[in-house]
């Protein structure tokens, strides 16, 4: 069983978009142990610049990832997986146990020297989202890397 750990800068702002993720999230869970930490977004001012604002979220982030995880951080900037590809990480990375940190930024994106102390840099697609869908995409796909590894029809 896989050990993922997601986290997230923000929070949902809608119910569809809670419930889209809770959805996904519940079906992970007979396959992962899962773990969902969500950090307030540093709000933007005109006397903090971004690059300030990401450096403080990188700071809250890295206070939560354990000493022995693999980082994953998601970002624009990464390798795009197939579904496949993802079935196929989770195997290399996943299976002696070692916990799985998957990073998501707020809506500035991540810091550089996050992005930089990562394993893994994946995209999740070249085109722009905002983050709350973005985190619903990746727990989708997590899970769908899931059933593809234990023969389940979801995936077909």
């Amino acid at each position: 069983m896989h050990t993922i750990h997601l986290i997230v800068v923000g929070s949902a702002q809608e119910s569809w978009q809670t419930e889209a993720f809770l959805q996904y999230f519940l079906r992970l869970k007979p396959f992962a142990k899962i773990q969902v930490t969500e950090l307030p977004d540093e709000r933007e001012s005109p006397t903090v610049p971004v690059s300030r604002l990401r450096a403080r979220e990188a700071e809250a982030i890295l206070r939560q990832i354990p000493k022995n995880a693999i980082k994953i951080a998601l970002d624009e900037t990464g390798r795009e997986l197939t579904s496949q590809g993802w079935a196929h990480f989770l195997t290399q990375e996943g299976e002696n146990g070692t916990p799985l940190v998957f990073i998501m930024g707020g809506a500035n994106g991540l810091d550089e020297n996050l992005r930089k102390q990562a394993h893994h840099v994946f995209s999740l697609g070249k085109h722009t989202m905002p983050h709350i869908l973005a985190r619903i995409v990746l727990i989708e796909q997590l899970y769908r890397a899931e059933t593809i590894l234990q023969g389940k029809t979801y995936h077909r």
